[in-house]
């Protein structure tokens, strides 16, 4: 048998290296081009990809301390989403987009737990076990959100150091850290509107840090409640689908207007939908309920907090009679079970207490724990009392700071009522379009 040559055992060799090398560095160039293309084409109509080329040379939009945000009195920033007007903060690194809400959904007391995620808030935020919980995550489409870090640090003064202790990474909404409130700039920026909201945050000592309404950080007890102002994360690759970040024209991203916060005009009336249970929608006058064209006040009863509908002089009673007997579609509004419970220290500010108790009738008011949806709207009474059959019933007020008052006290009137969904057959729910009846 023929011995092989050297030479052709080193040719063989050297094929094989050649071949090994070409299959090895040829499958990670091609693995390396189908991610950045597809990375390509789920940035190509995305809000992110829009954000990066229209805000190339504004000053308003930079790096500060590592992180890509809005700063200052940026007016461009505004993203409607589920009818609510948001601010868009910043851009992170994975494309994806942190979203603070314009204004507060609903103002609760902080509670007394050491830490944002055994607050009252937390509750109120995102879905769990617990009863009446994820008010607004129930409301809203997640679909085009992406889990929202929350920066829950213990932090004893006013400082943008970033967070060292990032608890909560399991749910879709947390609030603003006290780190970005200050990296925007503070009072200085566009947070700062007039409204009390709390922040994120607690002391070493379990205090709570909030926002007054003239854009200073402060410290409390968490029994104050004040605005809260949900901040979110949408996905990297949500479409843009139009708008261009102003006040009257926001930027959005859903394929369809969405059915919660959506506008229905029934009569000449505008309601919005701020509850959604299977086929009943829950709606809120978008105005102050008016008589002959100017704003109608009235006490809220004679006697306690209880919603009573046959008691003359009360609202309730006004309500279910005079206003309900006038309307042209009366015969649609349904009679169902409302909140009408009280909140107050004495259960460490469980919203779910203004939610359990329930009286049956057609027009009602909103309670603490609902979503207000219209922040133009304020010095109303809700249908919350301060205690069980209290002589104080919660009012919203215009800095969101909201606290009871009395009874007798006349205030602006936003009646809300329920429907069946399927008499709605015209319009898309948005303000120039509203729902509406044949």
């Amino acid at each position: 048998m023929k011995k092989l040559s050297f030479q052709k055992v080193f040719c063989f060799i050297s094929f094989l290296f050649i071949l090994s090398c070409c299959i090895f560095y040829g499958t990670r160039f091609l693995k390396l081009f189908i991610e950045n293309h597809k990375e390509a084409v789920s940035e190509k109509n995305s809000l992110a990809k829009v954000l990066k080329e229209k805000n190339e040379e504004n000053e308003n939009f930079k790096s500060v301390n590592g992180q890509t945000y809005f700063v200052g009195k940026e007016e461009n920033n505004y993203l409607l989403f589920s009818n609510i007007l948001w601010r868009i903060i910043k851009l992170n690194d994975d494309n994806s987009i942190t979203v603070i809400s314009n204004n507060a959904l609903t103002s609760l007391a902080f509670g007394k737990g050491e830490g944002f995620n055994e607050s009252e808030i937390f509750k109120w935020l995102n879905k769990s076990d617990k009863e009446y919980s994820g008010i607004l995550e129930n409301a809203l489409d997640t679909n085009y959100l992406q889990k929202t870090v929350s920066c829950t640090s213990k932090v004893d003064e006013l400082t943008n150091s970033p967070c060292t202790d990032d608890e909560n990474k399991d749910n879709y909404f947390t609030l603003l850290p006290i780190a970005d409130y200050l990296n925007i700039g503070s009072k200085d920026s566009y947070l700062a509107i007039d409204e009390y909201f709390y922040l994120s945050n607690m002391t070493t000592e379990n205090r709570t840090w909030y926002v007054d309404d003239t854009g200073n950080g402060k410290m409390g007890n968490g029994t104050d409640v004040l605005g809260i102002r949900p901040v979110m994360t949408i996905k990297a690759n949500a479409d843009f689908a139009g708008g261009d970040g102003t006040k009257d024209n926001p930027y959005t991203i859903e394929k369809e207007n969405s059915l919660f916060g959506s506008y229905v005009k029934l009569g000449d009336d505008i309601w919005r939908v701020y509850e959604i249970k299977d086929n009943t929608l829950r709606l809120m006058l978008n105005d102050y309920l008016k008589v002959s064209g100017n704003n109608l006040t009235y006490r809220y009863s004679n006697n306690s907090s209880y919603h009573n509908d046959t008691a003359s002089g009360s609202i309730a009673y006004y309500l279910n009679n005079d206003f309900l007997n006038k309307l042209s579609y009366k015969d649609k509004i349904a009679e169902i079970k409302w909140p009408n419970g009280y909140y107050n220290s004495s259960t460490d500010f469980d919203y779910t207490n203004a939610l359990k108790a329930e009286v049956d009738t057609k027009v009602a008011l909103m309670s603490i724990g609902n979503i207000f949806l219209n922040p133009e709207l304020y010095n109303y009474f809700t249908m919350t009392g301060s205690k069980e059959k209290s002589n104080m019933v919660y009012i919203v007020a215009e800095d969101k700071r909201n606290y009871p008052r009395q009874i007798g006290s006349s205030v602006n009137v936003i009646p809300c009522i329920s429907i069946d969904k399927s008499i709605l057959t015209k319009g898309n729910g948005t303000k120039n379009s509203p729902f509406e009846m044949e």
